[in-house]
């Protein structure tokens, strides 16, 4: 039996499942301090025998399985998570454990089981506690010296906000993310009116974001996940306005480039158990 664990920044998903595209069971866990986290997840396979485990995590974190802190988070994205090791407090589950970040991990779910075409250049971004970026090269995750971190590239401003990001303050996640949607227009994203003004802005910042990505890695797929995604109307106002900003430099369809997740809430899960594979 297969186990994986999609750990985010607000809350976790752990499931059981045969296969990557079959899960039997699945909780969702809030995501709080190290100690009570682990616990309700490992409580969670108590009645199952585990023989991999996948994890997705938030990050960043060292995912070089030959050094010493392998697993370990490295900084203080979430307050008190900082120098947590995820495989050493997880591989009393099984010590069988694969491991990637977050955005990885659903970019390869979608990848292996959304997309009903292959990909050699495909992008997954998420919208919610914070911005990250996966990107996989035919199905392979594109790293370099450390895993990506385009969430924090810098962007222009639009208005006076100065950012929420702890470490760089003004940069794509400091700017757009669902906590600095929330702190610049004072209401969470879920209850904000579809014709409230904070959705232009919003858009207009995911763009700025999403050119930057275009130029650098010419995407065949941009899939938009994460909590503030759910906000649909987002993705027409989003197209628009990196079709302006591009400006017909080169030809782009933007309606097929960028898209939303085929699997739903479920390609960050189903990617920790691809993970296993």
């Amino acid at each position: 039996m297969l186990g994986a664990v999609e750990l985010g920044g607000t809350k976790c998903i752990a499931a059981v499942a045969n296969s990557p595209d079959n899960i039997l069971f699945k909780k969702e866990i809030s995501t709080k301090g190290p100690k009570s986290t682990f616990s309700e997840i490992i409580s969670f396979f108590d009645s199952y025998d585990i023989k991999k485990l996948g994890i997705g995590s938030f990050g960043p974190l060292v995912l070089d399985s030959r050094a010493k802190d392998f697993g370990c988070l490295v900084s203080e994205s979430k307050e008190g998570w900082n120098g947590v090791n995820i495989v050493q407090n997880l591989s009393i589950i099984c010590p069988n454990i694969s491991i990637d970040t977050d955005v990885n991990a659903a970019a390869l779910g979608e990848y292996m089981y959304g997309l009903n075409e292959l990909c050699e250049t495909l992008v997954y971004v998420t919208v919610g506690t914070g911005i990250g970026v996966g990107i996989l090269q035919n199905g392979k995750p594109n790293v370099g010296n450390f895993h990506l971190e385009i969430g924090h590239m810098r962007i222009p401003p639009v208005d006076d906000f100065q950012g929420l990001c702890k470490i760089h303050g003004n940069c794509w996640e400091g700017l757009a993310s669902g906590p600095s949607i929330e702190s610049r227009w004072g209401s969470k994203a879920t209850i904000i009116p579809i014709s409230h003004e904070a959705w232009k802005v919003e858009a207009q910042l995911l763009a700025y974001g999403l050119v930057n990505i275009i130029a650098n890695h010419s995407p065949d797929k941009i899939i938009l996940g994460g909590g503030v995604m759910n906000q649909r109307h987002l993705f027409p106002m989003i197209r628009n306005n990196v079709a302006k900003l591009w400006n017909n430099y080169t030809t782009i369809d933007f309606s097929n480039l960028i898209i939303e997740p085929q699997l739903g809430n479920n390609s960050g899960i189903i990617g920790s158990l691809a993970l296993t594979r």
